[in-house]
């Protein structure tokens, strides 16, 4: 028969393939969190090599937030004009640049640029990744796709701690940069050689008709200045911004920095056994994504998990607060294994939130748009802890658990602000109050 390209006459199926797809855009991911969390179990070295305070590590080791938060916007519309393969290809090369300069840089100026390249180059890998999975995957499949990658990026957290500890210690920080600048440079050729940003790249059927139902028609993007102006223009819009500043922040600037000095000085644990601790920091924020998300297909209130996930995080920082240095191992592995769940195990739901409160010809850019706060959370709260940590005084003779508690204090109370902001969160309050005047039809 002569070949149509109508919907009724194609033939559409999901190939194999896509298995490696999903696997090396995980992997991808999962090397944004190896660089991102790396400073935890390093930035005692980091302060000894370039002998400087608690603030400035936070400021050199927070540089990696400050461009990945401004380019999530940008990122989403460089993925509509790249595409998955040449994007993350890019983002790979430069983020191993910056991984290199890092590694043999002499100065905290130095180290600091290199920290901002790196961020740079990885901050668009998330918005692609979703997008290649788009193509690849049935519509029904996607969520399960999507899960995958956050969960596997979790497993970062865990090569972050107690293998990237031990290898420092053999070989020294400097040069675990390297290895690790060599592992992301090696990515990056296989996402170039192996990944297509769509089956008919590689002339594999698409998966399904992308059209929208009853249409048989693509639905257009809206405009960007629209979807803007009802975004920004919003409450909810802020409420997840509030909520997800301060999720990322306390999550960031403790799990992703100043936890390792925090077990080494309050507990007085070497270097490799307050990264055991901090790996399960990675197991929470592993299994979390995935509960959470079970969580919220049987239980419909996005503001109330939003709520309530928050509010169990301002718990588990009094508890840190009240059993301050006192803990045992097994309750510190407890209390880590919450943090980590309760911090990142809701950031999913977060997204289904705002996708679901604005129309879907501005999901991505709303996406894009919320993703942005937990990484400026991330770049405020990193330096801001090591100034707290500064004005005890201690820094040069050694952190004690005292030291922590104006820091604990601060995360109890915005995580409770947080909560407060996610109960009052509505998915609905959009289809209610229309956001502009309805034209009159003919």
């Amino acid at each position: 028969m002569p070949h149509t390209d109508s919907p009724a006459s194609r033939e559409y199926g999901a190939s194999p393939y896509r298995w490696l797809i999903l696997g090396l855009l995980s992997f991808s991911y999962l090397l944004v969190y190896v660089h991102r969390m790396c400073p935890a179990v390093l930035a005692q070295d980091l302060m000894q090599s370039f002998d400087t305070s608690a603030a400035v590590t936070g400021l050199m080791a927070s540089a990696y937030f400050f461009p990945y938060a401004l380019m999530q916007a940008p990122g989403g519309i460089l993925a509509d004009k790249l595409g998955a393969r040449r994007l993350i290809t890019l983002c790979m090369l430069v983020a191993t640049l910056g991984s290199v300069l890092f590694a043999v840089s002499g100065s905290v100026n130095a180290a600091f640029w290199s920290r901002v390249l790196v961020g740079l180059g990885l901050s668009a890998v998330l918005v692609p990744s979703y997008k290649a999975l788009t193509y690849w995957f049935p519509a029904r499949q996607f969520v399960m796709g999507a899960s995958v990658i956050i969960a596997i990026a979790g497993l970062g957290g865990v090569v972050a701690s107690s293998p990237l500890a031990w290898l420092s210690e053999l070989i020294g920080w400097r040069s675990s940069f390297m290895a690790l600048a060599g592992l992301t440079f090696v990515n990056g050729l296989l996402i170039w050689f192996l990944v297509r940003d769509k089956p008919t790249d590689m002339g594999l059927p698409r998966v399904e008709p992308q059209v929208s139902q009853g249409t048989g028609k693509t639905k257009a993007a809206m405009p960007v200045k629209k979807s803007l102006s009802l975004a920004l223009g919003s409450l909810d819009f802020w409420l997840l911004a509030v909520w997800f500043f301060f999720n990322g922040g306390i999550l960031f600037s403790f799990a992703g920095l100043w936890a390792g000095p925090y077990f080494m000085g309050a507990y007085g644990m070497t270097k490799t056994q307050a990264a055991g601790v901090i790996d399960l920091f990675s197991f929470g924020w592993v299994f979390g994504p995935l509960i959470f998300a079970w969580i919220a297909a049987r239980f419909p209130s996005r503001s109330k998990v939003l709520g309530l996930s928050m509010t169990g995080l301002g718990l588990v920082c009094l508890w840190l607060i009240l059993r301050n240095g006192h803990m045992s191992q097994m309750e510190l592995y407890l209390f880590a294994l919450s943090f980590g769940f309760l911090g990142a195990g809701p950031a999913g739901v977060c997204f289904t939130a705002a996708k679901e409160r604005y129309p879907v010809e501005m999901a991505g850019t709303v996406t894009g748009l919320v993703y942005v706060f937990p990484m400026a959370g991330s770049a405020v709260f990193q330096p801001l802890a090591g100034v707290i940590l500064d004005m005890s005084g201690h820094m040069d003779s050694g952190l004690t658990s005292q030291d922590f508690i104006p820091l604990f204090i601060l995360y109890a109370v915005i995580s409770f602000v947080a909560g407060l902001a996610g109960f009052v969160f509505r998915t609905d309050r959009g289809k209610k109050i229309p956001k502009e005047p309805t034209k009159k039809m003919a």
